[in-house]
């Protein structure tokens, strides 16, 4: 991780800065500590004692040379005789260990050995006859058997005659003083090893210092994996929190952590592990509380659902909140959809707008309300009672409406049949003896009158049988009004049911009525024929009055068609080019007696909007951008055949 990274760099960074310097000192210290071994004073001291013990060495062998050639020269001028004699007493004179004579072919002439377990001396090696060839006396410091030095020297004795004509020479060999020569070796051992010495000093140095960089590497290389390791210890108790913490971000409030430190560290992570159980602690009570909100929620839904009533709420914000489907069936828009959607908003959409103008006047006020509201909906009227109930804590609205449109509809129709049964009751009553009672005068005083007033009075009786058959008419409907007769449904043609209205009325150029749809495109309907008849006759009698009033030509159309994908709907249209009807008309033309035309009593239009209501249909009125009026009937369909 970042982390032991920096840790590592830290120690790394600290261990060589004191390794550095530590090894900066140590290289100095040892480049001064070898070269004070080779100090020019002892160099000096050392050469000089050399050069003192080869100096009194030098002294000795010189010494030890002029009594080899004092002995040669008298041995040279001894009689052979005595030769042997003098040799032993110059030999014990002169403090020789022993002595050899030989010739220069290397022939041993006499000798006298000291040396114990020695018969013969050794020969002298050819560079002793080599030196002496060369007319160069010989000698030497040499070891003996026992590895003690003695000083050997050769000398040529002078030729005599009575010696003979060999030339000989004289090999002795002196002892030389033990305290001499053990100084001397010493002096000269300590030199060659000083020499040694300083010859390899550049070389030690770079041993030494290759020796001490190696021991330094090893330290840094050791250091740095202990630092690694102690970083490593240090950091993973921060990385597992670290996980942890990611782990109780993305949701896992289970985590807990090892706490293998009672330092800071375990500190820290002994309040994570608690601050974890108490967020687990709260999610599970969060859990319950939202299960327990869901199934709240649910069921209010459910409640919600199975109200007939519109049900909407608004928030503290003017936000609606909730909305069931009943809401949307009152109002035909789909309210759920438009959650969380400003009260503004919502005022905007046009068939929401008449309502919701009508609440915005009261959600201004802490108190309840009540209001009935009338709004356009598909074309007609719809009427609305709309209650309002604040929120605890201005928290929002509560609003319940209902479409009463359908109990005013049938209060109104109740209270219109009431009134129309009693007034065909009240007044067909009189009507047949008023009707009788003219007839009988007619019959009776025609033959009697004056022929001038014959005209006269039959016009008057007339009138009177006239009127009273226009009153039956009248009572007629509204016994029809007033009365709900059982429908006898069967299934019919509709095209053939249209024809058959048609056919009364082709009789009349004057008159252009077409059905528009083929006969190919035929539908069974399952309808009490003859109400239906009725009902399409009422309209087509409508528009032809309608055109006529007018002065306009009677022209006619009718169509008919599916709607839905599931063929569940069939809608008929009746569109006539008269004069159209009037805005002020339009919401309570289907009520009793409401009309347009002068004649006119009322009840047709509500006549057959009965007669579509008992067929689970729906009809309006809808005024087309050409002109004219044109009648929409929509009848629910079980079965459809073509």
């Amino acid at each position: 991780s970042r982390l032991t990274v920096r840790l590592v760099s830290i120690f790394v960074f600290l261990i060589l800065i004191s390794t550095s310097i530590v090894y900066a000192y140590s290289i100095h210290f040892l480049h001064r500590g070898i070269n004070s071994w080779f100090d020019v004073q002892v160099e000096e001291a050392l050469h000089n004692a050399l050069e003192l013990s080869r100096t009194a060495l030098g002294i000795r062998i010189r010494t030890l040379l002029r009594q080899t050639r004092m002995m040669s020269d008298v041995l040279g001028s001894v009689p052979n005789s005595e030769f042997n004699s003098q040799l032993r007493d110059l030999t014990a004179l002169s403090g020789a260990i022993d002595y050899s004579v030989w010739t220069m072919t290397g022939d041993l002439v006499t000798s006298s050995i000291q040396t114990p377990n020695i018969i013969l001396p050794d020969k002298p090696s050819p560079a002793v006859f080599r030196q002496l060839n060369n007319n160069e006396d010989y000698i030497n410091l040499e070891p003996d058997e026992t590895d003690r030095l003695q000083l050997r020297a050769a000398v040529l004795i002078p030729q005599q005659e009575q010696h003979g004509t060999a030339q000989t020479m004289l090999f002795v060999s002196f002892p030389v003083n033990e305290q001499l020569s053990h100084l001397s070796k010493t002096v000269e051992s300590a030199y060659t090893t000083y020499r040694e010495l300083n010859y390899l000093r550049t070389p030690l140095i770079n041993v030494f210092t290759l020796t001490l960089s190696l021991i330094v590497f090893l330290t840094v290389l050791a250091s740095l994996g202990y630092a690694l390791w102690l970083a490593r210890r240090i950091v993973k108790p921060l990385q597992e929190l670290a996980q942890g913490t990611q782990s109780v971000a993305s949701g896992n409030y289970d985590t807990q952590l090892t706490m293998s430190h009672n330092d800071e560290i375990g500190f820290l992570v002994n309040s994570f592990n608690k601050m974890t159980h108490r967020l687990t602690q709260a999610r599970d009570s969060t859990r319950q509380s939202h299960h327990l909100l869901e199934q709240q929620t649910r069921y209010l839904s459910a409640v919600l659902g199975t109200l007939s009533s519109g049900v909407i709420t608004l928030g503290k914000h003017e936000l609606l909140k909730t909305a069931n489907v009943a809401s949307s069936e009152i109002l035909g828009v789909d309210m759920p959809s438009r959650i969380n959607t400003t009260f503004d908003t919502l005022r905007q959409h046009p068939q929401l707008t008449q309502f919701l103008d009508c609440i915005a006047a009261h959600i201004e006020s802490p108190h309840r309300w009540q209001q009935q509201i009338e709004r356009n909906h598909d074309n007609q009227q719809q009427i609305l009672i709309c209650r309002g109930t604040p929120l605890p804590q201005q928290a929002g609205w509560v609003i319940v409406f209902d479409d009463i449109t359908k109990l005013i509809q049938a209060q109104r129709e109740a209270a219109w049949g009431e009134v129309a049964r009693r007034l065909a009751h009240e007044i067909k009553n009189p009507l047949t003896p008023i009707q009788l009672s003219a007839e009988r005068l007619q019959h009776k005083y025609e033959p009697l009158l004056p022929p001038d007033n014959m005209p006269k009075f039959k016009k008057l009786t007339q009138t009177i049988i006239q009127q009273v058959d226009a009153m039956k008419d009248m009572v007629n409907d509204f016994s029809d009004y007033a009365r709900r007769p059982q429908l006898n449904l069967s299934r019919q043609s509709l095209w053939h049911c249209i024809k058959d209205v048609l056919t009364l009325y082709q009789g009349n150029e004057q008159h252009e009525i077409t059905l528009l749809t083929p006969q190919s495109e035929d539908v069974i309907l399952s309808i009490d024929s003859n109400r239906f008849r009725q009902v399409l006759h009422n309209l087509i009698k409508n528009a032809i009055e309608a055109s006529e009033e007018a002065g306009t030509a009677v022209k006619i159309t009718l169509d008919y068609h599916l709607l839905s994908p599931k063929n569940e709907q069939l809608q008929i249209r009746i569109k006539d080019h008269g004069p159209g009807i009037p805005d002020n008309m339009l919401r309570v033309l289907f009520e009793p007696y409401v009309t347009s035309k002068a004649k006119g009593t009322g009840l047709g239009l509500a006549i057959v909007k009965k007669i579509i209501d008992e067929h689970q249909g729906k009809i309006w009125i809808q005024r087309p951008e050409d002109g004219g009026t044109c009648v929409i009937l929509q009848l629910p369909m079980e079965k459809t055949s073509v």
